[in-house]
């Protein structure tokens, strides 16, 4: 991993990628942004590791206007095992989209995603990580849970392994409003969703479709937030490659910085 590149890159941007909350930073003192900073045992995508099953560092900055619309870029340490040709550290996922409301309980998202693997030394004549996805989302609160579901489209996946979809559908409900010392109280969550591409037999990588899934609980103290899960997939080690694929429990501490 090239750290001092990572450190950079960490001082420079920390971001996050996920389902923005409509305006939610507008009473923020820096007005319409926001931003975080997480420490992971292992981060996973679609149940994979992508740190080689060792802790991440991360970080986001958002913005959020009042019409839905956002924007944010999220950054991470990674570990793919490629010192030997990529050579790669850090992963930046670059988005934009729009929240919307369906119904007084019920609320949507479009975005795009770039994944930019800003370190990466890429040999010639071989594939780039560089990938751009486009997401849908919709959700819905039912009281005492809430479930969502979403579709992901790549017209040319991770390492140019051709067309790709993703799936998923989720569910999370509130358990207790305290727990031990923490403020936030314990909710509960799971998630699975499956992974599938057109074609990437040309790639010479041919990784299988497969399923991914977790479910853990999580809580929090003022601005800091502890998750704790099972993450896994139905991958064998022998078409993952190694054991980035295999189910293990995963620890995440993230802090909203002050504002």
């Amino acid at each position: 991993m090239q750290m001092n590149k990572f450190k950079t890159a960490l001082l420079g941007v920390i971001a996050m990628s996920c389902i923005a909350p409509v305006a939610q930073a507008a009473d923020s003192a820096w007005g319409p942004f926001s931003a975080g900073v997480s420490l992971t045992s292992d981060y996973r995508f679609r149940g994979v590791s992508q740190s080689d099953r060792n802790a991440a560092v991360q970080g986001w900055v958002q913005y959020d206007h009042a019409s839905g619309a956002f924007a944010n870029v999220w950054l991470s340490s990674i570990d793919f095992n490629d010192e030997a040709s990529y050579d790669s550290g850090v992963e930046v996922d670059l988005t934009a989209g729009y929240n919307f409301k369906l119904g007084e309980n019920t609320g949507a998202t479009v975005k795009g995603v770039y994944y930019w693997y800003a370190d990466a030394d890429t040999p010639a004549g071989n594939p780039d990580y560089d990938y751009w996805e486009f997401i849908a989302g919709v959700s819905h609160d039912y009281g005492k849970i809430t479930v969502d579901a979403e579709i992901a489209y790549s017209p040319d996946f991770f390492a140019e392994t051709d067309a790709a979809w993703a799936a998923s559908t989720g569910v999370s409900a509130p358990l207790t409003e305290k727990f031990l010392f923490f403020t936030g109280g314990l909710s509960a969550s799971a998630n699975v969703g499956y992974q599938w591409y057109d074609d990437n037999s040309a790639t010479g990588i041919d990784f299988p479709d497969y399923l991914f899934y977790d479910i853990g609980v999580s809580t929090s103290w003022e601005q800091i937030s502890l998750d704790v899960r099972w993450v896994d997939t139905d991958v064998d080690d022998a078409d993952c490659g190694d054991d980035f694929c295999e189910g293990g429990l995963v620890v995440t501490v993230s802090a909203d910085l002050p504002g």
